[in-house]
């Protein structure tokens, strides 16, 4: 690795120059990025040339400073084991317990094992898991094992999938998501949750009373989870809410699209693209490959092995539904009134009717067989109905 502690940048003016206690600097947008990220055949990240990080040493604030670009095999530089394991987020750290600094890639997003907070700078994060394999001309197009886009040769594309660091989930200091929330994914320039929101923290609401303002918990994005829905007492007013807290949203309709483009359609009879065979019961652990009992990887014996869009969105298809953020009007009536329907202690909608608002939901149910598709959507759903069907994906801007 050719990066280089400076103490003194007055010789180094050249190469992202800035105070010893400043921000980070760069030449490009994007610092850390996947190496040949359609080869599908490696794990290994590229650091880019002409960036300036500086680090507390534990005395001193410091410069590292990056002349030259290289690539590092993440899997040899962990805090703990030798292999990256499916379904977890990696940090990638700077760290100066020895005096030279030294990258490390850990699970943990405060600091490595065997290191310390105050000589550790968090500098990039990636996901490991299930990636659709799409075209390399930028257009994110699904392939088939012989290259052809939405083709049936070989492998065909629905099934042509495989595993290593999600391309589209590396950020950086310069390049990254308004706040550090494990488990998103850049599509177009918006973070999506890859998978479906589950909890944290359980949820409990203003006067003891599903659907009101939402006085604890938190929403987790991660694989083999079970997500959120109005089981938990959730509805879209009360997914918006907690979003904002965390510093994230629901996505807008277009997002959402965009998010979920590639996605087979769900089936009738089997769960390989979705889970949404119409004899499925209950909503099931989110993820590709995932054991339904334990909601563990289970490679070639998990279910829904192919439940992923180009832009490796988990679940846009089957599991549960997913409220936006876009609203309509049902125009079943004009009897134009005040409606009493936004729960006790929240105003009244003037609506045409009593269920005259709609917000959008997409992707479809556990049981909706061919109905479930990366363009489904629903506009009969009141946002303050808490419906044990609807859940949600979060989003987050760039910083």
């Amino acid at each position: 690795m050719s990066l280089k502690l400076y103490k003194d940048l007055i010789d180094d003016c050249s190469v992202a120059c800035i105070p010893e206690s400043g921000n980070v600097k760069s030449l490009k947008t994007a610092f850390v990025e996947k190496a040949n990220p359609f080869s599908y055949s490696e794990d290994i990240l590229n650091f880019a040339e002409g960036v300036g990080i500086p680090i507390w040493n534990g005395e001193v604030w410091q410069q590292i400073v990056n002349q030259e670009s290289f690539t590092m095999n993440p899997a040899n530089l962990l805090d703990t084991g030798n292999e990256l394991v499916f379904g977890n987020d990696y940090y990638g750290y700077i760290c100066m317990d020895s005096g030279s600094p030294e990258i490390v890639f850990s699970k943990n997003d405060s600091f490595p094992d065997g290191s310390a907070a105050l000589t550790s700078r968090k500098f990039c994060h990636f996901y490991y898991g299930t990636i659709r394999k799409v075209s390399d001309d930028g257009l994110w197009i699904p392939i088939d094992s012989a290259g052809n886009k939405f083709g049936s040769s070989g492998t065909k594309w629905q099934d042509n999938v495989t595993v290593g660091i999600v391309p589209n989930s590396v950020w950086d200091l310069k390049h990254k998501p308004k706040i550090s929330h494990p488990g998103l994914v850049e599509v177009n320039g918006v973070w999506l949750g890859a998978f479906q929101a589950s909890a944290e923290e359980a949820f409990t609401f203003m006067s003891a009373t599903n659907g009101l303002h939402v006085t604890s918990g938190k929403l987790a994005t991660k694989y083999g989870a079970i997500p959120v829905t109005g089981t938990e007492g959730m509805n879209q007013f009360t997914f918006n809410e907690i979003a904002h807290k965390q510093g994230l949203r629901l996505p807008r309709y277009e997002e959402w699209l965009a998010g979920a483009f590639g996605s087979p359609q769900g089936e009738n009879g089997a769960n390989n693209y979705a889970w949404a065979k119409t004899t499925n019961t209950a909503r099931t652990f989110t993820g590709c490959s995932v054991n339904t009992s334990t909601g563990a990887y289970d490679g070639i014996n998990g279910v829904k092995p192919f439940a992923i869009s180009a832009y490796n969105l988990h679940d846009c298809v089957g599991n549960v539904s997913e409220w936006t953020n876009d609203y309509s009007i049902k125009q079943d009536s004009t009897s134009w009134a005040w409606q009493n329907v936004l729960g006790a202690g929240m105003g009244q909608a003037c609506l045409p009717f009593s269920g005259g608002m709609s917000a959008l939901i997409c992707g479809n149910n556990w049981d909706d067989g061919v109905l479930c598709g990366p363009r489904s959507v629903n506009l009969d759903s009141n946002p303050w109905n808490v419906n044990v069907l609807i859940g949600a994906r979060l989003a987050c801007d760039a910083a």
